[in-house]
């Protein structure tokens, strides 16, 4: 719904749904409507009291780390400013300007970018590579470069070396993006010779790290913190359940669309997007009744095949984004459960508890990979290691000491 007139009331706002009423109220006190304009909203007021109240002059441009209440009354203030402008709210993100100078270097990473999409990779793919290109291209305009013909192999080499000190993994992508971005440039002639060839591959062996996984009790704790009565609560669980039950991929759980659940045959159907392998898993009764719930009883109203949206204007899909983390962490107090800075506790890490599961019940190592849709079955082997019950099966007898 579109709100042409000057001013918007507060019953229209709470009425439409597009902004809660819930969020609204955190500001009430800071816009002071009544004082300011008896009841309406108005650009200049909503300005003038963000600035009395709070000292914030910008609020397009603010954003505090120490202060993260005052970035969520920017939020909605400019989703009420959106509204009384006649046009729907925007996302609640700022949209980040171009962080490079060279107009050339910002039109070759958005077509960089959108080659990757053209031919398949899927969107988080292209995001990485599009990013570790953009740090070699800061770098050139660093080393004040402005034309792709001034890059030498000189100065790649510079930025090689400026990558001493990360982890080998980090590393190794770094010298593979930055490999394919030359590779690219190359390919459209931007520069005369492939620069990329000269880049010796690092080699990392794989599985070295101890995946992050959770305890049987930790789980069943985390999920019945979470609130049932309220949509955004509805809408948690059941994507919180559905990583732990079936170990579906985050990125994957906020692509789900209605036209993937066969309702009819209890599956859940769906095209991976790490691997492009089309996936078929049993739509559990908790995970099905967990859906439905939100589904009908949580889920805002809004045109898109999406099942999972966000609860805070403009709904939409998930996008890169939103931080599921911070859903996790907020419930993890909440059942009082540690956090830890030296372990993980994402999305990904209740996929990992689900293979452990699965590996000490016995399950074979062709049954995890199928479940988890990895490309190959050894993938599944990593999560040995995060057992004390498998490790105790690999150790080996230590011969006693005898005294002569």
């Amino acid at each position: 719904m579109y709100f042409n007139t000057d001013h918007v009331s507060l019953s229209d706002i709470f009425d439409t749904k597009l902004i809660p009423e819930k969020m609204f109220n955190v500001i009430i006190t800071a816009i002071n409507i009544r004082r300011h304009n008896e009841g309406y909203y108005s650009n200049e007021a909503i300005a003038n009291c963000i600035a009395e109240h709070y000292g914030i002059d910008d609020i397009n441009a603010y954003k505090s780390r120490s202060h993260p209440h005052k970035n969520k009354i920017c939020r909605i203030v400019r989703a009420l400013s959106d509204l009384n402008d006649g046009t729907m709210p925007k996302d609640r993100y700022i949209v980040k300007a171009n962080v490079l100078i060279t107009a050339e270097f910002n039109d070759v990473l958005k077509a960089f970018h959108e080659n990757h999409i053209k031919y398949g990779y899927s969107v988080n793919t292209a995001d990485n590579y599009q990013r570790m290109a953009l740090r070699f291209l800061m770098f050139c305009e660093d080393s004040n470069i402005r034309t792709f013909s001034d890059i030498t192999q000189k100065m790649i080499n510079e930025y090689i070396l400026m990558l001493d000190g990360f982890k080998k993994s980090t590393v190794k992508n770094h010298l593979g993006g930055l490999r394919i971005c030359l590779r690219y440039l190359y390919t459209e002639k931007y520069i005369p010779t492939n620069l990329g060839d000269d880049i010796v591959p690092l080699k990392v062996k794989s599985q070295m790290r101890i995946p992050s996984v959770w305890q049987h009790n930790e789980v069943l704790k985390l999920l019945s913190v979470i609130d049932r009565g309220n949509p955004s609560g509805k809408r948690d669980y059941a994507m919180i359940l559905m990583v732990a039950r079936l170990g579906i991929r985050v990125g994957d759980l906020c692509r789900l669309q209605f036209q993937d659940i066969d309702w009819r045959n209890n599956k859940i159907e769906f095209t991976q997007g790490k691997t492009q392998y089309r996936m078929a898993l049993p739509l559990l009764k908790d995970v099905g009744w967990a859906l439905i719930d939100y589904i009908q009883n949580g889920r805002p109203k809004v045109d898109t095949p999406y099942i999972f949206v966000t609860h805070v204007a403009p709904f939409k899909p998930f996008d890169g984004d939103n931080h599921h983390s911070r859903m996790i962490k907020k419930y993890m107090m909440l059942a009082h459960l540690p956090v830890s800075a030296f372990q993980k506790y994402g999305m990904h890490s209740l996929r990992h508890t689900l293979a452990t599961t699965m590996l000490e019940n016995h399950e074979k190592f062709s049954n995890i990979s199928a479940v988890l849709g990895h490309r190959s079955e050894d993938s599944a082997t990593a999560y040995i290691k995060t057992s004390t019950a498998l490790l105790r099966n690999c150790s080996l007898p230590i011969p006693e000491v005898c005294d002569e």
